[in-house]
């Protein structure tokens, strides 16, 4: 009756499953007749009889989540301080207690039961009763220990959702302040480890924060899993200091989150993590710009590589995300930096000021007409913000005279990078005002004659010079005369006489001086004798020594003369070629100007004969990019090109190797003599012959390529990631079309002195089904490459590295580039259409690949390599084009069958005629006599175990039930009670709660008891059992390769060492033995003893924020 106490355990259970009800009233009931029951003995047999309901159900039921709730609830209620209270409180809870460790002893005993519901449920429930402990609870040391032990066999479930539930147990077991906290130990073991995603995200959630654990968080943002990368986020925002990262890690988490392909990770980074970094310094973003070191990591980098956003752009990235989350009204009024005149004051204005300025008003320039009123409150006019940028630049110290002192390069440093971000700021304003426009042109002008203006300084005014002049050849004209005064500045010559010279003029200029003084004396003489023509003659007289005195008096003077100075020093060639470098870059001409031309005599082959390493690198680059813009010049300097990309120093081979790949996009190899560039022969320093009807390539070309395909050899990491990718770029431009090309760069994206070379890898992986799936021609060099990159793989020594590559998974790549299927799905993703293209309509790789596996495996039926095969034509996709061909394969098929004896290969055969007989169904009278031996060879693999991938699949699918945002099945569950629907819970008592037995080793029983049915193997010369066996040994080992896979962290081929080499062997890590040194079970070293523990132990705080 509804609002009655229930009075009986059934009842209680009962009540709980059912929603709305007041759990309180409940636990209250409960406590009664637990404390009026007669015998506690019989109540907690009663208690775990109707709790055992619950703990064989292993769906997600909310009967069964709420009756866990309640018992833990119930089993917390009891758990009090220890010393507290009156003694007849203290008995009472005494025998309290003592329900609550039966309790968890049933828990522990059932952990490791038969049934995966019992396992899952124990897990679960130990969690729940851990977490209703309270604050700062204690445990006793035998119970603590039990439960991580037990807990840990439990981290090794075979069933991802028991791992998750352990995980969650142990969370309060652990230690932050223990080093070697075997807790945080296997936390972060599995973390790397584990393969399924809910388990790390599990992880992730309740490790506790410390130094120790930040290193294993910060490598979950790179994981493949995108809640993986989510829920990292979430903890390094809710539970770590901005201050526990350096500001190296602070720069990479910004730059994986706000970067991510996934927007909910993009979304939680720019909210959650930056939003909480915000918060810690009381919203001031000029703050936490100083914590991200801005003049540092927003230097221009030189050269951009690896494809990855700068420092700059990523925290221009962040400064953007936090405007978004800000009104523009309340950014403005928050900017009170700026004085009356629209601009920072020039002593007020800092690195992170300067950046938040600019950033602020690209923001409101970004907002179109609805930020030019804000821009207006932000920005001067433009001639007012020349002078004031002007005002700035000359502080600038000059970088000729060099700076000794270690606070002058940082003050400099701070200065160049103010300069910069101003710079950038005079692209903002709107350039339609003509009085503006001159003066901007006349800054730039002028700083860039300047001494004081650095490499990044001048690529930014080449910029904004670009966007004033936008003729061409006037800014061509305008930029060689400023690289020309640069290079050959006007200087004044001072030249005086000597003294003897002095002398001479002085005595000369005293008689000229005594000879005037007679004439105008003569001449007043006259005048006053009014002989007036003597007089005019005397005047003319005076005038003669007076020119010639002031001639003398000039003579006597030092003399100056403006002369050009042609200046060949290292820095000055390095400000010229920059200059040239970045207007070239500009420029889309076709052909060269002789203003161009003149340049490339006199600055660029001047610079390329420099003994600086830098003005070099540069006069290479500027050469290459001119070289662009004219085949003519291409043709002339592509030997001086391919010789620095060999003899130079590494950096400026990498320019010229890039310039070379560059040259060969543009013009193509016939345009350096090639006469096919389709079928070009890559030499690896062997002679081959090509086909009789394809034009034989001429020398100029192959040598030209045998060249670059030797440096995918080199030992320098960067020219083999720029050659790959230059090779790539020419497979998927059509420049060359080669499938030992192909099988070089698959056999180079495989090799494992390659596996830390992301750019490389993230390259060549997006490079293969680009160019596999653009047309036919590819899908044939593809086919082409199939069998020999196999076999050379196969064929590698022992010392070399590809030895260790797993040849079926390079197998599995060739196949799925050769699917029409997948290359259906591409064009899909493409062109929004299924269709593919016309040439592709009769033609299958996979038909032609299938024909030419069978004949593999039929040269030697024997061979170790023959199960790898026939597991790739179990996964070929033939087409039904041709009944002819299907027929020669089912032929093909039915003779391979009748050679071999290993069942997983005959097992991989069967599949493939199913497909066979799929797409041709007459196929099957045409076997009529070997219907018999099919059936058989059926009939064994049926009793074949299952593949443990495939069980591991099977497994992450039933064990989706943990906690953490784990998906459920589809169906709607029921409302039913847990004690109506397992009722015979006692008869599976023996079955689901019993431990399971010690493993026996079932392959040798197994393999005694068929030894007899197997029919005796026919040897062939050459061919011992002994091989065979040794290489089926190695891939039955291999289907435990899932139970300890890494998880890895950005897309890359697997390796595996295989057991036909002789001395590479799998070496399987465990868990347990990782854990012995800070388990349970360490070795007590009295020189390293611990002290004694008291007999509890203290819980840790449900509170797992730092």
């Amino acid at each position: 009756m509804r609002g009655q106490r229930p009075t009986t355990l059934c009842a209680v259970f009962e009540e709980c499953q059912k929603g709305h009800q007041n759990t309180t009233k409940l636990l209250a009931a409960l406590k009664n007749i637990h404390a009026t029951h007669p015998d506690p003995a019989q109540f907690q047999a009663e208690f775990i009889h109707y709790l055992k309901h619950a703990l064989v159900v292993f769906r997600r039921e909310p009967a069964v989540e709420r009756t866990l709730e309640f018992v833990a609830k119930f089993a917390g209620s009891f758990a009090v301080e220890v010393g507290s209270g009156s003694d007849e409180e203290k008995e009472n809870a005494g025998g309290n207690r003592k329900f609550h460790m039966d309790l968890f002893d049933f828990l522990l005993k059932s952990h490791n039961a038969n049934s995966q519901a019992v396992r899952f449920r124990a897990c679960q429930l130990i969690n729940k009763m851990l977490n209703a402990l309270g604050e700062d609870a204690e445990v006793d040391d035998d119970l603590y220990d039990r439960i991580f032990e037990c807990m840990l066999m439990r981290l090794r479930d075979k069933i991802p959702a028991i791992r998750v539930q352990a995980v969650l147990a142990l969370t309060r077991l652990q230690d932050p302040s223990d080093q070697t906290c075997a807790v945080i130990t296997a936390y972060q073991y599995l973390l790397g480890c584990d393969p399924n995603p809910d388990v790390r995200r599990a992880i992730l959630s309740c490790i506790a924060p410390s130094t120790h654990t930040l290193s294993g968080v910060l490598q979950r943002i790179r994981d493949v899993n995108q809640s993986v990368r989510v829920m990292a986020f979430k903890v390094l925002a809710e539970k770590f200091h901005i201050r526990a990262l350096t500001i190296a890690q602070r720069l990479q988490v910004l730059q994986q989150g706000l970067n991510d392909r996934a927007e909910a990770v993009r979304e939680v980074c720019g909210t959650k993590l930056l939003q909480s970094w915000l918060r810690l310094f009381e919203g001031n973003i000029l703050d936490l710009l100083g914590c991200l070191d801005v003049e540092t990591t927003c230097g221009t980098d030189d050269e951009v590589t690896t494809g990855q956003p700068t420092g700059e752009e990523t925290i221009e990235a962040a400064v953007m995300w936090m405007f978004k989350q800000t009104p523009t009204d309340e950014l403005i009024a928050n900017f009170d930096l700026l004085g009356e005149s629209h601009v920072i004051p020039l002593e007020s204005l800092t690195c992170e000021s300067a950046l938040y300025w600019r950033c602020l008003c690209q923001y409101v320039k970004s907002l179109g007409t609805e930020g030019e009123e804000y821009q207006d409150r932000l920005l001067p006019t433009l001639t007012a913000l020349c002078d004031y940028v002007q005002s700035h630049l000359e502080t600038l110290p000059s970088v000729e005279g060099g700076l000794d002192m270690t606070s002058a390069v940082d003050d400099h440093l701070r200065k160049e990078f103010v300069a910069q971000q101003l710079v950038m700021i005079l692209g903002i304003p709107d350039l339609t005002d003509e009085v503006g426009r001159k003066r901007l042109r006349s800054l730039i002008h002028d700083m860039l004659l300047s001494d004081n203006m650095t490499r990044p300084l001048l690529k930014l005014l080449i910029v904004r010079y670009c966007s004033v002049q936008t003729d061409q050849e006037a800014r061509i004209r305008d930029l060689v005369e400023v690289i020309a005064d640069i290079r050959e500045p006007i200087t004044v010559l001072e030249t005086s006489l000597s003294q003897e010279q002095m002398r001479q003029k002085e005595l000369k200029l005293a008689s000229i001086r005594v000879q005037l003084n007679e004439a105008r004396e003569e001449m007043d003489r006259l005048v006053a004798a009014q002989e007036f023509q003597k007089a005019a003659e005397m005047k003319g007289r005076v005038d003669e020594l007076e020119l010639s005195k002031s001639d003398l008096t000039e003579e006597m003077q030092p003399q100056t003369q403006e002369v050009r100075t042609e200046k060949n020093d290292p820095l000055t060639l390095l400000r010229c070629l920059t200059i040239a470098a970045e207007m070239l870059q500009t420029l889309t001409l076709k052909g060269l100007s002789p203003t161009l031309r003149t340049l490339v005599d006199s600055l660029m082959l001047t610079g390329i004969q420099s003994a600086d390493p830098a003005v070099r690198n540069m006069a290479v680059r500027c050469l290459g990019l001119t070289a662009v813009l004219c085949k003519d010049t291409a043709v002339q300097y592509l030997p001086l090109f391919l010789q620095a990309s060999q003899v130079d120093l590494d950096a400026i081979q990498v320019t010229a190797l890039r310039i070379v790949f560059d040259l060969l996009l543009i013009f193509g190899l016939k345009a350096f003599g090639a006469e096919n560039s389709e079928q070009q022969n890559q030499g690896e320093g062997e002679e081959e012959t090509e086909e009789p009807q394809q034009a034989t390539p001429n020398n100029t070309a192959n040598s030209l390529l045998s060249i670059l395909t030797g440096m995918l050899d080199s030992e320098n990491t960067d020219i083999r990631t720029n050659a790959a990718e230059g090779l790539a770029k020419l497979m998927m431009s059509g420049r060359v079309l080669s499938w030992k090309l192909l099988s070089r760069l698959m056999l180079l994206w495989y090799n494992p002195t390659t596996e830390d070379d992301t750019h490389l890898r993230h390259c060549l992986g997006t490079f293969f089904p680009m160019f596999a799936f653009s047309g036919r021609c590819a899908q044939e060099c593809v086919e082409e490459a199939f069998l020999p990159t196999l076999q050379t793989l196969l064929d590698a020594p022992d010392t070399s590295p590809l030895a260790t590559v797993d040849v079926g998974n390079v197998g599995s790549l060739l196949t799925t580039l050769t699917s029409r299927a997948n290359m259906r799905q591409f064009c899909v993703e493409r062109t929004g259409k299924p269709d593919l293209p016309r040439e592709m309509e009769d033609y299958s790789a996979h038909d032609n690949l299938a024909m030419k596996l069978c004949n593999e495996v039929l040269k030697d039926t024997y061979s170790p390599d023959v199960r790898m095969f026939c597991k790739i034509l179990g996964t070929m996709e033939p087409t039904a084009s041709s009944t002819t061909h299907l027929r020669d394969l089912y032929v093909l098929s039915q003779q391979i069958i009748q050679e071999l004896d290993d069942r997983m290969s005959l097992k991989y055969m069967d599949q493939f005629q199913k497909t066979l007989c799929e797409l041709c169904p007459g196929l099957t009278g045409d076997g009529q006599k070997n219907t018999s031996q099919t059936g058989q060879v059926q009939g064994t693999t049926e009793n074949q175990e299952e593949p443990e991938g495939n069980k591991e699949q099977t497994q992450d699918k039933e064990g989706t039930g943990c906690e953490g945002g784990s998906t459920q099945a589809t169906e709607k569950p029921q409302e039913t009670t847990v004690l109506t629907a397992v009722e015979n819970v006692d008869e599976l008592e023996d079955n689901v709660f019993a431990t399971p037995a010690p493993p026996t080793n079932k392959k040798t029983q197994k393999g005694k008891s068929t030894a007899a049915k197997k029919k005796p193997a026919t040897k062939t010369p050459g061919k011992t059992p002994a091989r065979r066996g040794k290489k089926k040994a190695d891939w039955e080992s291999d289907s435990d390769a899932d139970a300890e896979a890494s998880v890895s962290e950005s897309p890359a081929p697997t390796t595996r060492a295989r057991s036909t080499r002789k001395a590479a062997t799998r070496t399987r890590v465990n868990l347990k033995d990782l854990l012995s040194d800070s388990g349970s079970d360490a070795p007590q070293d009295d020189s390293q003893a611990v002290p004694k523990r008291s007999s509890r132990r203290t819980l840790r705080s449900l509170d797992n924020t730092s």
